[in-house]
């Protein structure tokens, strides 16, 4: 598992993430929340390894992050970014091969682990399409099968992980439960474990399993989606909420507007 231990992040006198404890765990996608500034970024650049935390410790299978080598954690963990500049005119099919630049797979098994990325993406299509070409939504997709290919190169029963922030911001409505429902697909395959930040109250109910919302840099609630109660969320974001439930009895926040 993934885990952060009363963890924080300040820049000069900003506080970003303010003493968070967060638990990734095998089988599970973690939704987190919070409104703009809430520090959700910043907490998953930590939970990635990417960041060192000010205070507190992230680790990986009881291993501090800073204790894994660049190529031992590319094999353990894949992170897909808000965004992505590339200074190169890579096609699609040659940024999804990118997933394998630290931790290659045998030659055999590289065309198949490419076409898996892809298809579970929708990015087939556009395989030699290059990405200056692409529409914002089409290039986060292409960096979704990037991080699918990353793992799939490298899966040794051990247990992978995928962060990912925001990955739906740039996606239109049928893409956004497509790649949604692709991460639990391979959650459930592969007993991975997943954390996703996300706007969309929705979504994250109807494809996570656990809830941390964040505020301020701080935990405003934690633990099962099921369980996240609309005062909270109200409070958080300083807005009214219904509460409606879906055809399968699940409770669905909107917010009421201004």
């Amino acid at each position: 598992m993934i885990e952060a231990k009363s963890v924080s992040l300040t820049i000069g006198p900003a506080i970003l993430v303010d003493r968070v404890d967060v638990t990734i765990t095998p089988g599970r996608i973690t939704a987190i929340l919070g409104p703009n500034g809430a520090g959700k970024s910043s907490l998953l650049s930590l939970l990635a390894g990417e960041r060192t935390p000010s205070s507190g410790q992230v680790s990986l299978d009881g291993r501090s992050m800073g204790q894994w080598r660049a190529n031992d954690l590319a094999r353990r963990r894949a992170v897909v970014p808000q965004s992505a500049q590339l200074a190169f005119p890579f096609t699609v099919e040659q940024v999804v091969r990118l997933g394998f630049a630290l931790t290659p797979p045998p030659p055999p098994k590289r065309a198949a682990i490419i076409a898996q990325a892809m298809a579970a993406a929708d990015i087939t299509h556009l395989s030699d399409r290059p990405m200056p070409t692409l529409s914002g939504g089409e290039r986060q997709r292409t960096h979704f099968a990037r991080a699918l290919a990353q793992l799939a190169a490298n899966d040794d029963g051990k247990g992978a992980y995928l962060l990912l922030d925001e990955p739906t911001a740039s996606l239109d409505p049928a893409h956004q439960h497509g790649l949604l429902a692709a991460l639990r697909s391979w959650v459930r395959r592969t007993n991975g474990g997943a954390a996703v930040v996300l706007h969309d109250l929705a979504l994250a109910a109807r494809y996570a399993e656990d809830v941390l919302l964040l505020s301020h840099g701080t935990v405003a609630a934690r633990g099962a989606m099921a369980d996240l109660e609309g005062a909270v969320l109200e409070r958080v974001y300083g807005i009214g909420f219904d509460r409606l439930t879906d055809s399968a009895g699940q409770a669905l926040y909107v917010a009421q507007g201004l």
